[in-house]
């Protein structure tokens, strides 16, 4: 059976084989609203938690999470239908930041952590915004699944601050004024955790810890604004920076200290290495701007994509975070503040004769994915540039240790930079890649999207960046969804050139020894 959740919110059941329709169900709405579903859903044990909004006339009046029973294929009426709501002090200790339904938006996947002495565990739902119009913050809610659910003692659910046990807000601002068109570009507010793979979550010290990128905004430290960071978190959602105090005293949101940057344990600031050079768009845009205003100005957020994290091989641990400008963080997991490197893997679109269609995309919107090969520790990520110049595809790393410090070291890209094909394909968001291991590791294949009139799916070897398959598709593909590989098949979300109408299409993956 393959599980898909709609735009519309609707979520149906194929027969994995056939794709027959084997039972739908409709995320439930108000009278007269309609429903969006963007947020990718989360099975635990037999129950699928998917995250919602509800419009009137277009406008989000609700975010909404409910729970369908996959055994008896319906609404789980133990967990009534939550609707969430927040409110958290300002920085100014006088006013109060209220969850915005209009100017919040569900992008990230749900996500689902473990519970000491829980049956059902956590469950993390974030959001940013579908545009830049202010106010909006980033926000991720803890969904206590015991709570929330309804057991034979009880006769109503319980009370919503008990169900959602802790808020985070990454933009404690109470006042958002913008004067400009965007509210990225005036670096205020912002946060938001909007990256379609949502936040990380991995085991730590028997309980786990939460990697949240956020998205553009303001960075402050003194005012608790994290924007355009990674920010760690436990369970509870308190966060503590760890920056060294002295060295943050007078922090310039603007253009931060380098050792200030590097002494937070629980924070990552994206910056240049010191020997780079500024960022440079063809437009002169970023001329006179440092590399946060640029980020800021250029829509270049750091939190567009998710961090993977490593244990290598000589037991460090590192995370590997690409940014909307082209460029690729390794970052020490346990010490976040530390940068060990930076590498600039594709060039900023446009040049003065060949302007940048869509400025806003940036090049790098993905979740890396990773593997070992003799040894070698290599990541796989995606690229895309809107202009005719410039080539784009996957690119391979190795992570290399020199002089006792983790360094990338390109391995790979497809398709080669010197094919025609790299500056005609790879145009706009691709998938997000998968890896099929079925063949072993000899044979291990990074899949993507390319997402064109009609998309075309691309088979890749990592051991070398070898085409292995290539096969067009009926449709256009989906930007920024991930293909499911369950056995000899792989399954992707497309749309109907021309109409727009979606559909899963399904592929054989033939396996051939060479």
């Amino acid at each position: 059976m393959v599980l898909v959740s709609a735009s519309n919110g609707i979520i149906a059941a194929l027969n994995g084989d056939t794709g027959r329709l084997e039972w739908q169900i409709n995320a439930p709405a108000p009278i007269g609203q309609s429903t969006q579903l963007i947020s990718t859903p989360v099975i635990i044990e037999n129950k699928l938690v998917i995250l919602y909004q509800c419009l009137d006339k277009g406008v989000r009046t609700s975010h909404r999470l409910a729970v369908i029973d996959l055994a008896l294929k319906q609404l789980d009426p133990t967990f009534p239908i939550l609707i969430l709501t927040a409110e958290k002090p300002a920085i100014d200790g006088i006013n109060t930041v209220k969850f915005n339904p209009p100017t919040a938006f569900s992008h990230s996947a749900l996500k689902h952590a473990p519970k000491p002495d829980s049956k059902l565990g956590y469950v993390y739902a974030a959001f940013g915004n579908s545009g830049d119009e202010q106010p909006y913050h980033g926000w991720l809610f803890e969904i206590d699944m015991d709570a929330w659910r309804i057991n034979n003692s009880q006769t109503k659910q319980q009370p919503n601050k008990r169900v959602i046990s802790n808020v985070l807000l990454t933009t404690p601002e109470s006042k958002c004024p913008v004067t400009k068109a965007y509210g990225n570009q005036e670096m205020i507010c912002g946060g938001g955790i909007w990256t379609p793979a949502g936040p990380q979550i991995y085991p730590s010290d028997g309980e786990f810890e939460i990697f949240v990128p956020t998205g553009n905004g303001q960075i402050n430290l003194g005012r608790h604004d994290y924007a355009n960071t990674i920010m760690r978190l436990k369970p509870g959602l308190n966060f503590d920076a760890g920056c060294d105090t002295h060295l943050c005293v007078n922090f310039d949101p603007l253009n931060p200290d380098r050792a200030c940057m590097a002494s937070c344990k629980n924070l990552f600031i994206p910056r240049l290495l010191e020997n780079d050079t500024l960022l440079k768009p063809a437009t002169g845009e970023c001329d006179n701007k440092s590399y946060g205003e640029c980020l800021a100005w250029m829509d270049y957020d750091l939190g567009g994509s998710a961090p993977v994290k490593i244990q290598m091989e000589n037991g460090l641990s590192v995370l590997v975070q690409p940014s909307k400008d082209g460029g690729v963080f390794l970052i020490d997991a346990k010490h976040i503040g530390t940068q060990y490197d930076r590498l600039q893997i594709v060039d900023i679109c446009g040049t003065k004769t060949d302007e940048c269609k869509l400025s806003w995309m940036g090049m790098i919107v993905t979740q890396p994915v990773h593997t070992t090969y003799n040894k070698e520790t290599i990541v796989v990520i995606p690229t895309f540039v809107p202009d005719k110049t410039h080539p784009a595809g996957m690119v391979a790393l190795k992570i290399v240790v020199e002089n006792g410090r983790p360094q990338f070291k390109r391995f790979w890209q497809f398709p080669q930079v010197s094919s025609p094909d790299a500056l005609l394909i790879f145009r706009s968001h691709p998938s997000l890649p998968t890896i099929n291991t079925q063949s072993g590791n000899s044979n291990e294949t990074v899949w993507i999207v390319d997402i064109n009139q009609n998309g075309t799916i691309y088979g890749v070897r990592i051991r070398d960046g070898a085409l292995v398959a290539k096969q067009t598709l009926k449709g256009a593909g989906r930007p920024l969804s991930t293909p499911l590989i369950f056995g000899d098949k792989i399954y992707i979300a497309s749309i109907m050139p021309g109409t727009n109408k979606a559909m899963i299409e399904a592929y054989r993956i033939e396996t051939h020894k060479n």
